[in-house]
């Protein structure tokens, strides 16, 4: 994507009423059920009918709600970004169309993207809501180019024995083995692969009540006869059935927002600190089988000389006798360093034919992309404040990932291989190519997919009304 010089020359020339500019930069709109997930209280999820001591529970999961850390904007400097020195409207950066600030106008934001800060939670769950669209796009494209069918997809609603699942979430080892179960059941039930959300509440009419339940995206046809004969006891339904998923993004993105944070406390005695010292001092050593599968001449393979994966600042730092190259380690911060490892976030993850094992990533493109006007095809600038009238384009490095099914890898590697030394010095890419090849779907495929199948709705805010009650 190009942008014609003569076009960053161009100057608003509407007439949009400031306070209307004023408002359109700096409104925030937000999913209705932020407000409940921010001001009902929560039922705590500590479960002991045993009254075994604290201290016998190996690796304890506490249960948090989304949007509860109200500190961390204030550490991260989350919210509106400003010009040094300029309070209010008129020195807030916005991203607007070249042509018309009625087509589009944007305020810009700092994030810390994580689901545990206030302000950001909205936003938060929206970009976790875009990422499970383009990995589940990435499935169903891979399937229909080799002429498969990925089958359909739907929202499911898991409920298991509610005092098993309050015992089993007390603990990570018991979540686990709990999740694995029901992962297992569903896909010998018919599941093909997908997402399990895990919700330890459901609201009720003053505050959120301690229900555990998984939330599932999932391929397949399921038999749920068949998995309530192998979990009685249990209640599971698919959400609107009969009909199909209208948007992956914001059911995912909805489902974020009251999914529980299972914070993991680890035992000292877990905690590996040589090879976290090791890990600071040589950046890439826990990186598994990267440069094996990256062979020798990868990136950091041994016939580069790079060894470990230092960045431009550490061989600067070297150069002025500082840094970890010259075994300077005084830039650690050492009790982050001994209090950070103690404590994880349990994250979620893909199954089945949807899995990481399953879908891996063979070649990567970046490439500067030149963002444009839905309206009118104009190029979005960026505006630092409303008495800026020019502005500087808006562009943003691409990352433009070619994927497989883990099965066509010994075939599909080499022959990339060979298109990259063959189109090496063209104007070609990679991402030229793969919509005419079978084995392989690129994110720029994924994301014109998607594009072409959106409805229409704000980018800053999602609706779904699978559980309509949960919406003020």
């Amino acid at each position: 994507m190009t942008l014609d010089p003569e076009q960053t020359l161009l100057v608003y020339d509407d007439d949009m009423d400031p306070g209307e500019l004023a408002y359109r930069i700096s409104e925030r709109a937000e999913h209705p059920v932020i407000r409940c997930v921010l001001e009902y209280p929560f039922e705590d999820t500590f479960y002991n009918p045993d009254n075994r001591p604290y201290s016998s529970f190996k690796n304890p999961i506490t249960w948090v709600p989304p949007g509860h850390d109200y500190e961390r904007p204030i550490r991260n400097n989350c919210g509106p970004i400003r010009m040094k020195g300029i309070g209010g409207d008129n020195g807030l950066y916005y991203t607007g169309c070249s042509n018309d600030r009625e087509h589009y106008v944007k305020g810009k934001f700092n994030h810390c993207w994580s689901r545990q800060c206030s302000r950001c939670l909205n936003d938060a769950c929206l970009r976790i809501g875009t990422r499970i669209e383009e990995h589940f796009t990435v499935y169903r494209l891979l399937k229909e180019k080799q002429g498969l069918d990925p089958g359909p997809l739907g929202h499911w609603v898991i409920s298991p024995d509610q005092k098993h699942a309050k015992r089993q979430m007390q603990t990570h080892k018991g979540f686990t083995s709990m999740r694995k179960g029901i992962q297992d059941d569903l896909m010998s039930t018919g599941c093909l692969g997908g997402i399990l959300m895990f919700h330890p509440w459901r609201q009720g009419d003053e505050y959120w009540d301690y229900e555990p339940h998984f939330h599932g995206l999932l391929y397949g046809f399921i038999d749920t006869d068949s998995f309530r004969e192998m979990n009685p006891g249990w209640i599971i339904k698919k959400i609107h059935s009969g009909q199909s998923l209208e948007s992956i993004r914001n059911t995912a993105a909805y489902i974020s927002t009251h999914e529980g944070i299972g914070i993991v406390t680890k035992d000292v005695e877990d905690v590996n600190y040589y090879e976290r010292l090791l890990a600071k001092i040589y950046p890439g050593i826990q990186d598994g089988n990267y440069r094996k599968d990256n062979g020798e001449t990868g990136p950091y393979g041994a016939a580069t000389g790079r060894a470990f994966r230092y960045t431009d600042e550490d061989y600067a730092n070297e150069v002025l006798g500082k840094g970890r190259m010259v075994g300077d380690i005084s830039w650690i911060d050492w009790l982050k360093f001994t209090m950070n490892p103690l404590h994880s976030i349990i994250g979620n993850n893909y199954f089945g034919q949807l899995s990481n094992r399953s879908i891996k990533t063979v070649a990567t493109e970046s490439y500067r992309v030149t963002r444009t006007c839905a309206c009118c095809g104009g190029p979005l600038n960026v505006y630092t404040g409303m008495c800026d009238q020019c502005g500087e384009p808006a562009t943003h490095i691409f990352n433009n990932t070619i994927h497989m099914f883990s099965a066509d890898y010994p075939r599909v590697k080499p022959a990339i291989a060979e298109i990259r030394r063959q189109i090496r010095g063209t104007d070609l890419k990679l991402g030229d190519i793969t919509p005419k090849v079978a084995l392989v779907v690129s994110m720029q495929e994924v994301m014109e997919n998607i594009a072409a199948s959106k409805p229409k709705v704000s980018s800053h805010t999602f609706q779904d009304s699978a559980e309509p009650r949960l919406v003020a």
